[in-house]
């Protein structure tokens, strides 16, 4: 933490597993609601996580006109069942092949500060690959996913990334992306701001107390919360949630660890009743080491307070 003393004992989980030791010396300090963090100046606070009950609603979403679903032809996403096809400009989210991280046992709501990792690249020699990482799903049977995309398909020069909210619910008939945005300069300029020498950006989604679930980012540009995408009032199948790094081709058909680089998710909490506690040992579990790259030794997992910081070590 920029402008922060603190200690931690780190511990590296690789093909063997090890215990995951750390202890935290510090209090995050917090960033004053509703004040503006100008682009460019880098954070020596975090956002705390958004609450109805201390910070009012959300703001509305300020670019609803960027949603890449929305935007004719690509609104029409391929199936979770379905490898991406290389007509379809966003990725899908069936489940992945290489992934790394955490099981959330409890509470309805997930908070956390990813990395943005634009400079990503995925090699001519992996063209087929999607990469969800950080990727967070809160546990108690929620709709909403938030996901930060990397992924590139034939046809494509270049990486393209993105960051979206999933519905695993399908309440209007249909599972999928539900906002989808490409991490473009306007797009940072809103939500992402140095951290520990890393452009982070910070993120939400939770069930309210009717039922209804909530994606949000905050907004530095505004010093606020924002919400992403209309509520959706019901209840997935997934009582339990996760936090992790995921991939899918690259492991099972490419079969190619390339060289990424490191992806970090902290200060993950979770959302119970109407407190924050930290992911931690007593409420998260193990998941992983799947997919080729983990599982031979090349992807590293490193874990800096259990099990809310966590880093992906690719290698």
């Amino acid at each position: 933490m920029l402008g922060t003393s603190w200690k931690a004992v780190t511990v590296v989980v690789g093909l063997v597993g090890a215990p995951v030791l750390a202890e935290d010396g510090a209090q995050t300090p917090r960033l004053p609601y509703g004040v503006p963090v100008p682009e460019g100046q880098a954070l020596d606070a975090v956002p705390e996580p958004f609450d109805e009950a201390v910070h009012g609603r959300a703001h509305p979403n300020t670019q609803p006109q960027v949603n890449e679903v929305l935007k004719g032809a690509a609104a029409r996403l391929p199936e979770r069942s379905s490898k991406p096809r290389p007509r379809d400009p966003i990725p899908d989210i069936f489940p992945g092949s290489g992934d790394r991280g955490f099981w959330v046992n409890q509470g309805q709501g997930i908070f956390a500060g990813n990395d943005a990792q634009t400079d990503l690249v995925i090699p001519d020699n992996a063209v087929g690959t999607t990469i969800y990482a950080p990727t967070h799903m809160p546990a108690g049977n929620s709709c909403v996913e938030t996901v930060t995309a990397h992924w590139r398909y034939s046809g494509m020069a270049t990486t393209a990334h993105a960051h979206g909210f999933w519905d695993h619910c399908g309440l209007d008939g249909a599972t999928g992306w539900q906002t989808f945005e490409h991490m473009d300069a306007t797009w940072k300029g809103k939500y992402v701001r140095v951290l520990d020498g890393e452009e982070r950006y910070f993120t939400e989604a939770y069930k309210d107390g009717s039922g209804c679930a909530h994606g949000l980012l905050y907004n530095f540009t505004l010093g606020v919360w924002e919400e992403k995408l209309t509520p959706i009032c019901g209840s997935s199948s997934f009582t339990t949630g996760w936090t992790m790094w995921e991939s899918h081709y690259l492991m099972d058909v490419a079969q190619r660890c390339p060289a990424f680089p490191r992806v970090r998710a902290s200060g993950i909490q979770i959302y119970t009743v109407s407190a924050w506690p930290a992911l931690g040992t007593g409420n998260s579990s193990q998941l992983g080491p799947y997919g080729l790259c983990w599982t031979n030794g090349t992807y590293n997992f490193q874990v800096s307070v259990p099990n809310s910081d966590w880093t992906a070590l690719t290698p």
